[in-house]
């Protein structure tokens, strides 16, 4: 248990959505190992994972369907959503699961504070330039209608939350996490596209914006904790250790991939010859291309600020990661 955490603060009722997810088990053991007592929320009971305490108490839910909420609750650590699907799953799943959630606190007669998992995506590809640093005062995308479904998410679940937590005078940490990796997930769509032995790969520069899943999980609980004593704020997730391109390909190659790389400016190229194309795929939208591959570098300062550490270099997590020997 951190010497700085939970004991000090007497410990926090926590509610987790989600909490079954990738992020969402190693979030719950990081609040439970911090002293924090957890509900956790999941979808279907039979996703309920070996392992966890007798103290961590399981609501089983769609969260469209929640309508009560234990009235203990201190902060909600709001996790869940579409990581995947068209506009009518995001609005289902992430805008429409989100504001019956904020439905359910602000029935209870204290609601709790809010810490919303929120994406690096939100953040504009078209209004910066290569070798910028995004913080979060970097503009966010005003033209969602140009990204994919996704981002249109986030972005809706980000205003949502926002507008419901000013009037309602709750404290909201926003936090926007970057591509999440750990056991089990190693691949992200920042590197470029894999086809095959192919990979289509914007160039070698640029940072790619990492949050090793351990990470993401100290940082929302951190966060939770400043929401639990009144302080609101938004941050971007992102390691300390962020590898370029370069180095992100040479981790994959233990397995002799990728064998070919296609340059970024092929592919900008195609993009501009298929506008007209009103089918064309995410990698042919200009708007698209730039936000996942465009090379930048990121900021963590507000991270930090939290309290939040690093647990080792991107070499190291990356190898812990493929043998999957932390999970």
């Amino acid at each position: 248990m951190r010497p700085d955490g939970a004991d000090a603060m007497g410990g926090l009722n926590l509610l987790i959505t989600g909490a079954s997810g990738y992020l969402g088990k190693h979030t719950v053991a990081y609040s439970v190992a911090a002293g924090h007592r957890v509900t956790a929320v999941l979808r279907d009971r039979t996703a309920l994972l070996q392992g966890w305490p007798d103290q961590v108490h399981v609501i089983a839910s769609d969260l469209n369907d929640l309508k009560v909420l234990p009235h203990d609750i201190d902060v909600v650590i709001h996790l869940a959503a579409s990581l995947e699907g068209d506009d009518a799953a995001q609005q289902s799943d992430t805008v429409d699961a989100t504001k019956s959630l904020l439905s359910a606190c602000l029935s209870l007669q204290k609601p709790p504070a809010f810490v919303l998992a929120s994406s690096m995506s939100v953040y504009s590809g078209m209004k910066v330039n290569a070798g910028d640093v995004i913080d979060e005062n970097s503009p966010l995308d005003d033209r969602a209608d140009l990204r994919d479904a996704y981002c249109r998410g986030k972005i809706a679940q980000e205003m949502l939350c926002a507008t419901v937590a000013a009037d309602a005078g709750l404290p909201l940490q926003i936090l926007r996490i970057g591509a999440l990796y750990g056991p089990g997930r190693v691949w992200n769509a920042h590197i470029g596209v894999g086809l095959g032995p192919l990979l289509i790969q914007v160039g070698k520069d640029g940072e790619i914006p990492l949050s090793h899943v351990r990470h993401a999980a100290q940082a929302l609980v951190l966060a939770a904790e400043q929401a639990g004593q009144g302080r609101s704020g938004v941050v971007n997730v992102v390691d300390d250790d962020l590898p370029d391109r370069k180095r992100f390909v040479k981790a994959l190659k233990w397995r002799g991939w990728p064998k070919v790389t296609v340059p970024l400016r092929m592919v900008e190229r195609a993009a501009r010859l298929s506008a007209a194309w009103q089918g064309r795929p995410g990698l042919l939208r200009m708007p698209v291309l730039r936000a996942r591959l465009l090379p930048l570098r990121y900021d963590n300062g507000r991270l930090h600020d939290l309290g939040w550490q690093s647990e080792g270099r991107f070499e190291d997590l990356m190898k812990q990661a493929r043998e999957g020997g932390d999970d």
